[in-house]
């Protein structure tokens, strides 16, 4: 498998000298393509980008997006060469919305505009927090909800959120490879102070199995896997970067 990231650099970090050094450590693609939209000319930096080796695996999006202008989603991702945009949060999904009807006219937007999407070879995924792995709206669980009621729409599973949610993400993975587009392989430790909010920290240093993860997603031949740290713990962006990227080439499942 190749290596991804996603969030960074950080805010106040350079973004040129960074890409190149997660290039150099061995890291073969970015989620979150809109970072080469917003900073100078477009074409150059897609040029540069691409001349380190690297691949833009998804732009950012959300329900309202889709909802108000699928197009120009569609056209947000063709821009940066990419076949996937990816809704990262949904309020009725998490349980901040107006019940069960939000929630199923949520799933029904995500997936009239995934079939949108489809037609144009553009995948739309979801991204999962915790949240979606408890009982809301009389359901067991609304990620459940979401994928059975819809055909179009892709998972991108996060599998620190899932874990954090009761959920095995390994059993997850197995039971959604045909709809997976993309895994967040992520770490924490228990938060003393907050059940809800944990303690991020770099791969490898916390309490998920990501062997295991990691060898199920060898077995299946996934293509990517994709490090995201939320909140820095006690080593800086670059050396959590460096660590975890290591953590997973020794694992001798990723290149």
């Amino acid at each position: 498998m190749k290596a991804a990231w996603i969030g960074f650099p950080r805010e106040g970090e350079d973004f040129w000298v960074s890409v190149e050094a997660y290039a150099k450590l061995g890291y073969r693609g970015m989620e979150g393509g809109e970072a080469l939209l917003s900073n100078g000319n477009f074409e150059e930096n897609l040029a540069r980008f691409t001349s380190l080796g690297l691949e833009v695996l998804t732009v950012s999006t959300s329900v309202d997006d889709v909802v108000k202008d699928v197009d120009a989603v569609i056209a947000r991702a063709k821009r940066v060469n990419t076949n996937r945009a990816t809704i990262w949060w949904s309020p009725a999904m998490t349980g901040n919305a107006d019940g069960f009807d939000k929630l199923v006219a949520e799933v029904a937007a995500m997936e009239q505009a995934a079939t949108a999407m489809a037609k144009e070879n553009i995948r739309l995924c979801f991204h999962n927090h915790q949240t979606e792995f408890f009982p809301q709206y009389g359901q067991p669980n609304t990620l459940d909800y979401m994928m059975q009621n819809s055909e179009k729409l892709w998972l991108e599973l996060d599998v620190a959120w899932a874990n954090l949610g009761g959920a095995n993400p390994v059993d997850v993975l197995r039971t959604y490879k045909n709809r997976l587009a993309a895994v967040h392989i992520k770490d924490y430790l228990p938060n003393p102070d907050s059940a809800d909010t944990p303690i991020f920290t770099s791969l490898g240093t916390g309490v998920m199995d990501l062997l295991a993860v990691l060898q199920y997603l060898h077995d299946i031949n996934f293509p990517w896997v994709v490090y995201e740290q939320d909140n820095m713990r006690n080593l800086s962006t670059m050396e959590s970067v460096t660590l975890s990227y290591l953590y997973m080439k020794e694992s001798g499942l990723v290149e």
